[in-house]
């Protein structure tokens, strides 16, 4: 079933977590994530006063977040588990960074929608050996269609993770052997799910899962047979 209400703030768990390290006025490396947990777990309990649907995503990114606070909280740790807990905490502050640039690309992709035409250069994240004009390109073309001013958004029961998408996108490469970045972002319904998908794309390139082909007017996506 599905749900509609006024959600003018948060997209997801990676938008609120940004809200929260952006309204200190730092860095994101500069906030302990484990202020930002209790902080994390205060919203969601006002999400549920409001009767807001809390999904999924919401509460892995709760739960993730709690079990970095209590590793901090136990008295000693083995060797093995400060370097999973450093691990974890790399991991999260990477996501969320990186959520930060693609949302700043995005929003600025949405004030130009209206004029494809336009010479205008826009500022992009920093993506490694990645021709950076034809990311923009594909992104915003599959932002093209979505109407992403509006403030009333449509939110699933189960909202997909980047986890889930990471998942989905190996499943759709080992069934269909590659598929082309555009067609992959084109299937989100929403900027946040675009945002999801490509989010997703970067950690399997980061993790060495996938690769990422360039051709004419756009990139193909491969499984890497090589991966450890």
């Amino acid at each position: 079933m599905e749900i509609v209400f006024r959600l003018e703030q948060f997209e997801g768990p990676l938008d609120l977590l940004l809200y929260l390290v952006k309204r200190r006025k730092i860095s994101v490396r500069s906030v302990s994530l484990s202020q930002l947990a209790d902080e994390f777990i205060s919203y969601i309990e006002q999400m549920k006063k409001l009767d807001l649907n809390i999904t999924s995503d919401f509460i892995a990114m709760a739960t993730q977040l709690m079990e970095i606070k209590s590793k901090y909280m136990l008295p000693s740790l083995t060797e093995k588990e400060a370097k999973q807990l450093t691990q974890q905490e790399e991991d999260l502050y990477r996501r969320i960074e990186m959520y930060e640039k693609i949302k700043q690309l995005s929003s600025e992709i949405s004030q130009r929608v209206k004029d494809l035409g336009s010479r205008q250069l826009i500022k992009l994240p920093s993506l490694p050996q990645i021709e950076q004009e034809k990311i923009k390109k594909i992104l915003q073309a599959a932002l093209q269609d979505l109407d992403i001013r509006k403030a009333v958004y449509r939110i699933h029961r189960q909202a997909m993770t980047v986890e889930e998408a990471m998942n989905k996108i190996l499943d759709l490469l080992t069934s269909n052997g590659e598929l082309t970045l555009y067609s992959l972002l084109s299937t989100g319904e929403s900027r946040y799910q675009i945002i999801v998908y490509l989010l997703a794309v970067l950690e399997l390139i980061f993790f060495k899962k996938i690769l990422l082909l360039e051709t004419k007017d756009d990139f193909v996506l491969r499984r890497n047979d090589l991966e450890p």
